[in-house]
């Protein structure tokens, strides 16, 4: 199965801890969607990721292949189902190529500040999941 990773999931380090048995694919985008920071984490001491419908936006994000296990440990890791939701949604590559993906969201919350520690892991994923400049400028700086 695939996941789709928006936020400190992007982060390599951090997927191989959370999920050993996953595999980096590509980057890929979500379409009618925008990233926002909002909400509370004590954990990450500030807002953090989400996804929220918007029509005409995208997402960049990575796409990994995981296992069931995986998934077990993702949910526990994203609060599932009490602190975020998950869906399957499908994503698109840099040719059109449209795969279906898991993707945790939540409904969105007040718009908010991330922690330094927190946005760092996003910025250092997005390198790693190759994600556009501009995007990640515009989005998660």
């Amino acid at each position: 199965m695939y996941h789709f990773a928006y936020g400190s999931n992007l982060n390599h380090k951090q997927m191989n801890c959370r999920c050993p048995d996953n595999k980096f694919i590509k980057r890929v985008y979500l379409g009618n969607y925008k990233f926002i920071y909002d909400g509370y984490s004590s954990a990450w001491i500030g807002a953090v990721a989400n996804i929220l419908e918007s029509a005409g936006s995208i997402v960049w994000g990575g796409l990994y292949e995981i296992s069931k296990s995986d998934l077990k440990n993702l949910d526990k890791r994203e609060g599932f189902p009490n602190s975020y939701d998950r869906k399957e949604l499908k994503v698109k590559d840099d040719y059109g190529n449209i795969y279906k993906a898991i993707t945790y969201f939540r409904i969105g919350e007040k718009i908010g500040i991330p922690s330094d520690k927190y946005k760092k892991i996003i910025i250092d994923g997005a390198k790693d999941c190759n994600l556009p400049d501009s995007y990640v400028k515009k989005n998660i700086i």
